[in-house]
């Protein structure tokens, strides 16, 4: 089939979806359509030659049944499908780049709480805030806290692998997930067993995790809880410079310290300038090992010029850490457009030992740009640095975008630890990945024959 012929298959999907599901399970309005065409990114980061489009419809499934019709009927189509979470994604994830069916999963919000277990059966379409609040009574936490914690979901974490301001005590979404289920690209649903460890070969969950959707949709996870900590030491320490302040960070992590928080970083640094930097930092967990760590911390902190920020500081950081996440969830349902075209950033995983000369060289050549930047820092780990510039055209700074990313790749770094790589970093995954990324595309055209699932993501 060829995509002259879309209208008329499209039009025979709809009519079969109709049939099936109902109509009050499809929208195709057009306040919706343009509303979830999109996520979170800005046009202007869009890379070149990319354009979004006009979705055909938006389908919203209750359950893992209606999802896999859809997939059917879509393949059967050959209609592309496009899953949609929260649409708190930077990366363009979940944008539509060619018309098809924007797949919300928003419907999907059952959350069930094992205590015995410590695990938590949710739904793709449930946020990580419902699950804290249904873990809560049981004395039990998600690891994850992502800034968009009140509207991230499940599934777009998952799709992801998001990193939270807890990060450095419980991992990314990622490792959070024991099981799932999942419909892939030709309609068939899988599920995996939610244990701890099995030695039973392969672990099909890790093929989608991080995968964006292209793999398939995940409908329903089983991730692991933690209890709510006894205690949680909020502190903060302000260092004479970036250099300063990361020497204490790696001595805490070498003395086997692993804070929840640990958010650090400097404003309006430039070549020849550092300026003082700030280090929040949590010990949690049981209230005696959470103040022996915290006693270790203090000592490490010391011996490195620190000092420590007045408890209100750090606990205003703490309570605001949600706040630009929310402001997004009001814009989002408003309708209105969110995000700053003006400023840009990159967070990329180096090896710790290259953290300082690759901020060195990233200062030096923004100021050969003429960009100013904002903020450099780490978060969550000594080695996942990230830094926020902004000044030029849109082409100026897509073009020092990818001088930065390429930079951290050739420090045997990675070009993103956070957001994804959705269509932004795309162009990139060759160099990321070499022939890695052949290997990638014949999985896609194994599970995805006709490609159907989230075209134009991860570069496959």
């Amino acid at each position: 089939m060829s995509k002259s012929d879309l209208p008329l298959r499209s039009g025979d999907m709809l009519n079969a979806m109709m049939a099936s599901l109902g109509s009050s399970r499809i929208r195709t309005d057009d306040a919706s359509l343009a509303l979830l065409a999109r996520d979170a990114m800005h046009p202007s980061r869009l890379p070149a030659g990319s354009e979004s489009a006009r979705p055909l419809c938006v389908v919203s499934p209750c359950n893992t049944t209606e999802v896999q019709e859809v997939v059917r009927l879509a393949n059967a189509h050959q209609v592309p499908v496009i899953p949609l979470g929260g649409g708190s994604g930077l990366m363009g994830g979940a944008a539509s780049v060619t018309p098809g069916v924007v797949l919300d999963l928003c419907r999907l919000t059952e959350v069930r709480i094992r205590p015995a277990d410590r695990m938590v059966e949710a739904g793709a379409g449930a946020t990580i805030a419902a699950l804290n609040a249904a873990a809560e009574p049981h004395d039990l936490m998600c690891g994850h806290d992502p800034w968009t914690v009140s509207v991230a979901t499940v599934g777009g974490t998952i799709a992801t692998s998001s990193l939270g301001y807890l990060g450095g005590k419980y991992g990314a979404m990622g490792d959070q997930v024991l099981g799932l289920e999942a419909v892939l690209p030709t309609g068939e649903v899988i599920t995996t067993r939610a244990v701890e460890k099995a030695s039973t070969g392969p672990g099909l969950h890790r093929l989608l995790i991080g995968a964006e959707g292209c793999f398939g949709v995940v409908t329903r996870a089983t991730l692991r809880l933690f209890p709510t900590p006894q205690v949680r030491l909020l502190e903060g320490w302000e260092f004479d410079d970036f250099a300063a302040g990361f020497e204490a960070i790696n001595a805490l992590l070498q003395a086997g310290i692993r804070p929840g928080l640990l958010e650090y970083g400097d404003d309006d640094p430039s070549t020849g300038h550092n300026p003082p930097t700030a280090l929040y930092v949590s010990y949690e967990g049981p209230a005696a090992v959470a103040y022996a760590e915290a006693q270790t911390g203090r000592e490490v902190c010391l011996q490195s010029g620190g000092q420590m920020l007045e408890p209100s500081e750090v606990r205003y950081f703490w309570d605001q850490r949600h706040a630009s996440g929310d402001a997004y969830a009001r814009a989002r349902r408003a309708g209105e457009r969110h995000g700053r075209p003006e400023i840009d950033y990159v967070h990329v995983a180096l090896p710790p030992s290259a953290v300082l000369a690759y901020r060195r060289e990233s200062l030096k050549l923004l100021a050969a740009r003429g960009f100013h930047v904002h903020q450099t820092g780490l978060w969550t780990h000594a080695g996942l640095f990230s830094l926020v510039y902004s000044g030029g055209g849109v082409a100026a700074m897509a073009e020092a975008h990818a001088q930065l990313l390429e930079l951290a790749q050739d420090a045997e770094g990675a070009m993103e630890y956070c957001h994804g790589v959705g269509l932004r970093l795309a162009p990139l995954m060759r160099r990321e990945h070499g022939e890695g990324l052949s290997v990638l595309r014949r999985i896609k055209r194994d599970l995805d024959p006709n490609g159907i699932m989230n075209p134009g993501k991860l570069g496959l």
